[in-house]
């Protein structure tokens, strides 16, 4: 028994397709009034904590073991002396969420942001 699809099927496929985009651009269009902050912890206290714009432009240094770099609405961990490396391979964080940790020095870059939309923050 071979199924053929109909009209019908390819109109309510277009339609999910079309829903699907509109949810999708409300949300990125949304999301971009959120305030964007870059926090560097050390040994369980706050280090520094930066507004990222798109004007950002710092290079945080950790007594020589990790290089931070903010650049823009981005953060990366640029250079680490650990043997393994994991914190660097992580790459460049973009969103509230996002999170780069370097375990043998006890740091931690970690994005977070507010919302003008009436929620109180994003936690990571």
């Amino acid at each position: 028994m071979r199924s053929r699809m109909k009209w019908g099927d390819f109109v309510i496929i277009g339609a999910v397709l079309a829903l699907a985009g509109a949810m999708l651009a409300f949300f990125a269009l949304r999301a971009s009034g959120d305030t964007l902050y870059a926090e560097v912890w050390q040994d369980d206290r706050l280090v520094e904590r930066v507004e990222l714009t798109d004007t950002t432009d710092r290079t945080i240094d950790l007594d020589g073991h990790n290089v931070i770099v903010l650049s823009g609405k981005t953060a990366v961990m640029q250079s680490a002396d650990c043997p393994d490396q994991v914190c660097v391979r992580t790459g460049r964080l973009t969103r509230a969420g996002q999170v780069a940790v370097c375990l043998p020095h006890r740091v931690i870059l970690k994005l977070t942001g507010t919302s003008t939309d009436g929620i109180d923050a994003i936690v990571s």
